[in-house]
């Protein structure tokens, strides 16, 4: 006889009106509560986030993102607004900073049209303390905050914060206490990209100068993606050498004497080290940078990180832990990462503008 699974009736749907009615509570209450409204205290949607899990509740994510489009097409006097929180950065800083402009332009562009506005804080404004700082954010209603990258050399973070009032998102690498989630470039497929790009112009001993610090940052990803991806695997140490700003000097030796055919920097500024640009143009060496940005010389191919998608992307976590009423840090921190995208060099392939077969 042929087994067979009789089906089961579907599960009821649980509204609305049915958390209204367990909690005690008007319909529009739990609508704000659900939404994470910062106008609806925190104990009254923690009252109402019990009573949907009671139930069984569960969102219909077609109809929340329908309401998300509705929210963010609605001309409203006073959206509802999110903390930027620029962490040891100083408002000058993050005003003419061109990487740290484009992150918060991404996020700003996003928040808007999902119906949210953005409010920037600075924890190194004069007087200020972490303390003080969350008073301030959480006085003004607010609940979410995204958390900007930093320019110090720190590689761990940690803010004297109350988590629990907060969903939270940082932007880049930097390890936080107690972790949280995380929006950030990923190093490793960058440099792997690079090193598929440089093969294809047909480099086989391609040096790379990397960013210390970044590379820390990023859990080693750049140097593990150089030694996991050089076609000549066996010379790859060699053709590694860990970016210094204090010991600019010996690096046009070290890459005139490595036989190097190409060269990856994290920055183009690693470029300015004595004697490393007329290295690359006797040797007509291609040159590719990790972070490629507008305005840079037609020669120089590399890795534009997209810093714009960053910033949106991370407001698109951050709003998703508002809307299931998430808050403090996450048991399962997740890191959601963006390789960015290649930009060839639209210029002959070296500084002096000259190619391999034309010196």
């Amino acid at each position: 006889m042929n087994s067979f699974t009789v089906p089961t009736s579907p599960q009821p749907v649980v509204t609305l009106k049915a958390i209204a009615r367990h909690a005690g509570l008007s319909l529009a209450t739990v609508s704000y509560a659900l939404r994470a409204h910062p106008k609806i205290p925190p104990a009254t949607r923690e009252l109402v986030a019990a009573a949907a899990r009671e139930l069984g509740y569960r969102p219909n994510p077609r109809v929340a993102g329908l309401m998300a489009h509705i929210r963010g097409a609605r001309v409203r006097p006073r959206a509802e607004r999110l903390a930027f929180v620029w962490v040891h950065t100083a408002r000058r800083t993050s005003a003419e900073n061109p990487y740290l402009r484009a992150v918060f332009k991404g996020a700003s562009a996003r928040a808007g049209r999902l119906g949210f506005a953005l409010e920037e804080f600075w924890t190194d404004d004069p007087g200020m303390t972490e303390p003080r700082l969350q008073e301030i954010i959480v006085a003004r209603g607010i609940s979410g905050v995204l958390l900007s990258p930093v320019l110090t050399p720190e590689t761990s973070l940690v803010l004297d914060w109350d988590w629990s009032r907060f969903a939270a998102v940082v932007i880049g690498n930097v390890t936080w206490t107690p972790e949280l989630h995380h929006v950030g470039h990923h190093h490793f497929r960058a440099m792997r990209m690079v090193l598929q790009e440089l093969a294809e112009l047909g480099c086989r001993r391609p040096a790379a100068v990397v960013d210390a610090v970044i590379d820390d940052r990023a859990k080693h990803a750049w140097t593990g993606a150089f030694f996991a991806n050089h076609p000549e695997p066996a010379v790859a140490r060699q053709l590694l050498r860990m970016h210094d700003p204090r010991q600019r000097r010996g690096l046009a030796e070290w890459l005139t004497q490595s036989g190097a055919d190409a060269l990856i920097v994290s920055a183009v500024a690693q470029l300015s080290a004595p004697g490393v640009r007329a290295v690359c143009r006797k040797n007509a060496l291609p040159i590719a940078t990790l972070r490629w940005s507008e305005g840079l010389p037609a020669t120089i191919a590399g890795i534009d990180q997209c810093d714009d998608l960053l910033g949106a992307q991370a407001v698109e976590l951050l709003i998703a832990q508002l809307h299931h009423n998430e808050r403090g840090p996450p048991r399962h921190p997740g890191m959601m990462l963006f390789p960015g995208r290649w930009v060839a060099a639209t210029a002959p392939r070296t500084l002096a503008g000259t190619t391999k077969g034309g010196r």
